[in-house]
């Protein structure tokens, strides 16, 4: 799966938002969704393909575009661009005998991505049906709830503001975890007032964490400053 770039041409999920409006505009609105690869955060390139779309405040199209691949460092890390992701690379790793069902959770994003999907994985999906699922029926904010319906989560807890990142104890770190990261966490306004102690916990947890996966966000963050952000957490 992710072994080769393919676009999303259908009012389906990521690429559902302001559909219609869009293609008004644009009688082919669709985003693309790259290929996975083993890589180093010393050599993120962005790309030049649309990965996520929506209309602003004016009524005008708003393109982003991310990184040429998806990153898999080391074993267990992987980073990408829209949340939804996560799912898969979840259930990869459960396949694979590298985490375990009921695991918990620890979510660190501006937002809780918990709300509700109106589709259902079929039960005892394979590593194609998760995939089908991710790519063309959950989107940047329904991905979590569907890991919990199958029972592969358990607890989530949820660090949504930098006091929360700075003051939690962090009871799940007694027990197996999987560690969701979003950059859009430390967007500008977000006030990250202690920028390096939040980038120090983060790599802590990162050290423990059975699973990580980092989303970049490029509706709701600059990739550039994403790229940065990366380099930060992954610097020695």
């Amino acid at each position: 799966m992710y072994k080769d770039w393919f676009r999303i041409t259908k009012n389906t999920w990521n690429n559902s938002f302001s559909y219609d409006i869009r293609q008004e505009k644009n009688p082919d609105p669709k985003i693309y969704v790259t290929s996975l690869i083993q890589w180093t955060t010393d050599d993120i390139q962005l790309w030049d393909k649309i990965v996520f779309e929506e209309i602003n405040a004016k009524w005008e199209i708003q393109s982003f575009v991310w990184l040429k691949n998806f990153v898999n460092i080391g074993p267990n890390i992987y980073i990408f661009d829209n949340h939804n992701h996560a799912l898969f690379f979840r259930y990869q790793e459960l396949f694979h005998w590298s985490i375990t069902k009921w695991i918990n959770l620890i979510h660190i994003d501006q937002h809780t991505d918990m709300n509700e999907n109106s589709e259902h994985m079929i039960d005892n999906p394979g590593l194609k049906d998760i995939f089908e699922f991710v790519n063309y029926k959950c989107n940047v904010w329904g991905f979590i709830k569907p890991a919990i319906q199958d029972w592969l989560i358990s607890g989530v807890m949820q660090i949504n503001t930098e006091y929360k990142l700075l003051n939690s104890e962090f009871w799940i770190l007694n027990s197996e975890f999987i560690l969701d990261v979003d950059l859009d966490f430390r967007h500008p306004q977000m006030w990250i007032e202690q920028y390096a102690k939040t980038i120090g916990i983060t790599k802590n947890l990162i050290s423990q964490a059975s699973l990580v996966t980092i989303a970049t966000s490029p509706y709701f963050l600059d990739q550039t400053l994403a790229i940065k952000i990366l380099k930060d957490i992954f610097s020695t």
